[in-house]
């Protein structure tokens, strides 16, 4: 049986859209007919990727770390489209970084794509002037947060404390039946997961390696309606690779 899901009208906001899991739940958000404004460094060169599909997307070239610059693009699309009823923080920079070599200025340009640019992403979506009652809010982890990984301690951290805002977030949110969720995903085949090195785990996960279109259903699901009584909660999607 296959599961549709119906935005029509729905407003949302996603990170990292120009590619991976970014690109593609931007692709089914706007097939299911919502209104998605899509940031990323490089979201314009991908526009044309999305012509002719039912929703209405607005792509802008931006770097989420910049969060003047996060408030202002949020705060053009509530003006056109009114408030947002969701946002995803796909946007994040994972490398191998073994110890021996371990560099504290390329940990914080981790940790400040990762998991600052999300806190300032929930900190201006829930204002009330930006977001409609009822809204998700959806952060990417990754199994790196669940399992050590030789030479990725600074990516795991920064997916970890991802997790940890994520159950802290859903009691501030719950006022307004706002909800805040995580899902941690396995080895997909994305540009992250390539120039990572991590698809060497391939191979160790019992169903084989997924894609962004495995992964994109669960992220529709807790966006949507029927996933108004979850929050605070992190979803493992990984192929058994954690079994």
């Amino acid at each position: 049986m296959d599961v549709t899901f119906d935005f029509t009208g729905k407003n949302f906001v996603v990170t990292g859209a120009s590619s991976g899991i970014g690109f593609e739940l931007v692709r089914e958000l706007l097939e299911a007919g919502a209104n998605v404004l899509g940031l990323s460094r490089h979201m314009t060169e991908g526009l044309p990727a999305f012509a002719g599909l039912a929703g209405n997307l607005v792509g802008i070239d931006a770097d989420v770390t910049d969060e003047a610059a996060l408030e202002r693009a949020i705060a053009g699309f509530v003006k056109d489209y009114g408030p947002l009823h969701g946002c995803v923080h796909s946007a994040g920079r994972g490398r191998l970084i073994p110890i021996r070599v371990w560099n504290a200025n390329k940990a914080r340009e981790m940790m400040e794509l990762n998991f600052f640019a999300g806190m300032s992403l929930l900190k201006i979506a829930s204002r009330r002037k930006y977001s409609a009652e009822a809204a998700s809010y959806l952060y990417i982890s990754s199994v790196s947060a669940e399992r050590g990984q030789m030479g990725l301690g600074d990516y795991s951290a920064t997916k970890g404390a991802l997790e940890s805002m994520v159950r802290c977030a859903a009691l501030e949110t719950a006022g307004r039946r706002q909800r805040v969720n995580s899902v941690c995903l396995g080895w997909l085949d994305t540009p992250l997961t390539r120039s990572s090195g991590a698809d060497s785990k391939v191979e160790e996960v019992p169903l084989g390696q997924g894609t962004p279109a495995d992964a994109a259903g669960l992220m529709l699901f807790l966006l949507s309606d029927r996933a108004r009584w979850i929050t605070g909660s992190n979803f493992v999607m990984d192929g058994g690779y954690l079994a």
